[in-house]
């Protein structure tokens, strides 16, 4: 079967199956805890990365831009202490129109109650995400519900709340 070489580093085969593709995969933590709302640009820190690697803005906003369309697997567990009988939710809210709307698309989730009071609590959430344009297609991360003292923990050592993001394949 006869193969066919790309200067981008794509290798596909005679009959347009693709054996293999430039690797892009991206680590961040939360470096603070996170309490309500939408989660800062500055209040993420890359731990390591390969490829061009995704940019978020520095800003209250923390947008999140892919450095490249394809299919990416995001992937986030979060250590969250809440307070008692509350709910939290660390989720990803996505845009496809450059935030004109935006849809909550995936959460993770950590629940209190009365014995559990700040016990930390860990979720794990994976989902995949078809980024089309990377000028209009994008996220930001969302800290729901989080009432009383509740807070998503950010630390570094070790950490604590993490996101990786893989590029998958083309779109």
């Amino acid at each position: 079967m006869a193969i066919t070489l790309f200067p981008d580093g794509r290798i596909l085969q005679s009959n347009g199956v693709e054996i293999s593709s430039p690797k892009e995969m991206d680590q961040w933590y939360l470096n603070s805890n996170a309490t309500a709302g939408t989660v800062p640009g500055t209040s993420w820190t890359r731990e390591l990365k390969i490829g061009t690697g995704m940019t978020v803005s520095q800003d209250a906003n923390g947008r999140w831009t892919f450095p490249s369309t394809g299919i990416w697997k995001i992937s986030w567990a979060m250590a969250g202490r809440p307070d008692q009988s509350d709910n939290i939710y660390f989720e990803i809210v996505t845009t496809t129109d450059s935030y004109s709307s935006i849809v909550y698309y995936a959460r993770a989730q950590c629940g209190g109650n009365d014995d559990d009071v700040g016990r930390a609590q860990g979720s794990y959430q994976s989902v995949l995400f078809d980024v089309e344009n990377t000028s209009t297609h994008g996220l930001y991360w969302n800290c729901g519900s989080h009432g009383g003292s509740s807070y998503t923990q950010g630390t570094h050592n070790p950490v604590t709340t993490t996101a990786m993001f893989e590029k998958m394949g083309d779109t």
